[in-house]
């Protein structure tokens, strides 16, 4: 009975210190969406009509050349962001939903500022942070989809390039990065950012503090 109290009092001490290396595991790998945010916080914004060559970052209004039709509304579009979900419910009635297909697909577009316009080539191109704009269920599936429209206002960076003459934006091959969020959403993650990252680290240094007290 001791034995089952002292190790019942270590797990009770340590779980909390193992709960708190899994979450800093997850936060510290590294993705794409990561990337993206620590690189466009330390770019510029380049204006499109001087934006040198190697990686930038513009901000614009996208315009369509070729439309695509997106999959759950069959709206016309630029590129989409689809994913199919299975559903399952719980004995309390409580959905859960598992990703079992995802896609993006984009054509080629043009963004614009108050001083040009530059083609987008697509290829590889991410969608961060921005909200899904049609959700459909059938079933036991739920169907969902993020759409680049012509007319919104976005945030874009990648690996400006040149061919005859002409610049175009493309996927920066060194970073793997081609990303595009909405202004509004960008500007909120910027603001508040640094202080979630302080509200997290002060969560740390309580939660080891009391680690170390309780193992005393």
């Amino acid at each position: 009975m001791d034995n089952y109290d002292y190790y019942a009092e270590k797990v009770i001490t340590y779980l909390p210190l193992v709960i708190l290396s899994v979450i800093a595991v997850i936060l510290l790998l590294p993705n794409s969406r990561k990337r993206f945010l620590r690189i466009q916080a330390s770019l510029p914004t380049s204006k499109i009509k001087s934006v040198a060559m190697g990686l930038v970052e513009i901000q614009g209004k996208l315009i369509m050349k070729e439309p695509l039709i997106s999959p759950v509304a069959r709206e016309e579009c630029i590129g989409y962001y689809y994913t199919i979900e299975d559903v399952t419910r719980d004995k309390e009635g409580k959905n859960s939903y598992t990703t079992i297909h995802r896609e993006t697909q984009c054509n080629l577009f043009l963004m614009q500022d108050d001083s040009g316009t530059i083609e987008i080539h697509p290829e590889g191109i991410e969608l961060i942070f921005i909200e899904e704009t049609n959700v459909s269920y059938n079933g036991q599936k739920r169907y969902k989809e993020t759409l680049l429209k012509s007319g919104q206002e976005m945030l874009l960076v990648g690996a400006a390039d040149s061919r005859n003459g002409e610049a175009f934006i493309r996927k920066d091959t060194g970073h793997k990065l081609l990303g595009i969020t909405t202004v509004a959403g960008i500007s909120v993650w910027n603001k508040y950012q640094p202080l979630l990252r302080s509200f997290i680290v002060t969560c740390i240094v309580i939660l080891i503090v009391m680690i170390l007290i309780l193992s005393q």
